[in-house]
C-alpha cells in the first residue's frame, strides 16, 4: 500500500549557478562525502549531484511532521548497486522512525534538467 509520493525536478542551469556561487559549502550541506565522492568520479559530475538534491526534496515531500523533524540532509544518501540501481540509505532516528517503510526511488537526468520520486510503500 503506497502512504506517500514524492517528486522533484531541479533546474540544472539554476543548480549550477547556486553550486557556483556557493561551492562546497554547499555540497557539504546538502550531500554526504560519500555522494560527493561518487559525483565527482563521474563525466557528469553536476548532474549526478542535481539528482541527488532532487531525491531528497522528493524524499521531504513523503515525511509527517513528526518525520520531518527528524530530517537532516545527512540522514539521507542516494546510493547505487553495482548495477547503477538508486536506493535511499537512511541513518540515524530518521532511520528508526521509518524502519516499517519501504523506499523506493526513481532518478533521471537530462542535460537541462534532474528529477526524482520516491515513494514510501507500506510493507504490510
Amino acid at each position: 500500500m503506497t502512504r506517500a509520493v514524492g517528486i522533484d525536478v531541479v533546474d540544472l542551469d539554476r543548480f549550477k549557478t547556486v553550486v557556483e556561487r556557493w561551492g562546497d559549502r554547499l555540497l557539504e550541506k546538502i550531500l554526504t562525502p560519500a555522494e560527493i565522492k561518487h559525483c565527482r568520479g563521474k563525466a557528469a559530475a553536476l548532474p549526478s549531484m542535481a539528482v541527488r538534491f532532487a531525491a531528497k526534496e522528493a524524499f521531504i515531500k513523503c515525511l509527517n511532521p513528526t518525520q520531518y523533524r527528524l530530517f537532516t540532509w545527512q540522514s539521507v544518501q542516494v546510493v547505487n548497486a553495482e548495477t547503477g540501481k538508486p536506493s535511499l540509505k537512511l541513518q540515524g532516528p530518521l532511520a528508526d522512525c521509518l524502519a516499517p517503510v519501504r523506499v523506493l526511488v526513481s532518478l533521471s537526468h537530462s542535460d537541462r534538467s534532474a528529477v526524482a520520486v520516491v515513494i514510501f510503500d507500506s510493507q504490510d
